[in-house]
């Protein structure tokens, strides 16, 4: 059986800090998002614990009366105790650095081993199509590993792959178009 699992990055947010709650413009892009998979017959909903990842897809899950997973696994690293102005170069520096342990002690390989095993897990089970929500420092080891070459590209808020798993094809594809 083919399995599609939308991978999704969280809306805009305040921070990084797993409390930060969607901005405004944040909030206006989950509903976007219902719309956006109104017509995907979605099985199942996986997130990241941290707020801005629920927030993300609490309207479509509220819409469709279904209920919001959640998996320690696909959580966002934590870089940096303090607010972080320049965290995007900070989050790109470590991709090539697969042994590096910012400061949750956590390196890139130990991340995307976790990341990757929430996927696998989400494809040995029955649900066809499966969306989660995560985070930029997740979402490009998960897709490297999957589709080797994309070490690291800059993503949107939010922005939408589709994983298509069918046992013998791995398919990686950018659906959200900003």
């Amino acid at each position: 059986m083919t399995k599609n699992i939308y991978i999704v990055r969280h809306c805009k947010a305040e921070g990084q800090e797993p409390q930060a709650q969607l901005t405004t413009l944040g909030e206006m892009q989950a509903r976007e998002l219902v719309e956006f998979f109104k017509d995907y017959q979605i099985d199942r909903i996986v997130s990241s614990p941290y707020i801005r990842a629920v927030g993300t897809i609490e309207p479509y899950a509220q819409k469709y009366n279904m209920p919001i997973e959640i998996d320690r696994r696909i959580a966002e690293r934590l870089m940096s105790k303090q607010l972080l102005s320049s965290w995007m170069d900070q989050l790109e520096s470590q991709f090539p650095l697969a042994d590096l342990n910012p400061i949750d002690r956590i390196s890139s390989e130990d991340k995307r081993t976790r990341a990757v095993q929430a996927i696998q897990d989400i494809e040995s089970r029955d649900e066809e199509n499966t969306v989660i929500i995560s985070h930029g420092g997740v979402i490009p080891l998960i897709l490297d590993h999957y589709y080797s070459g994309s070490r690291f590209h800059r993503l949107t808020n939010p922005d939408v792959h589709l994983l298509t798993l069918d046992g013998k094809r791995t398919k990686v594809n950018r659906i959200w178009v900003p």
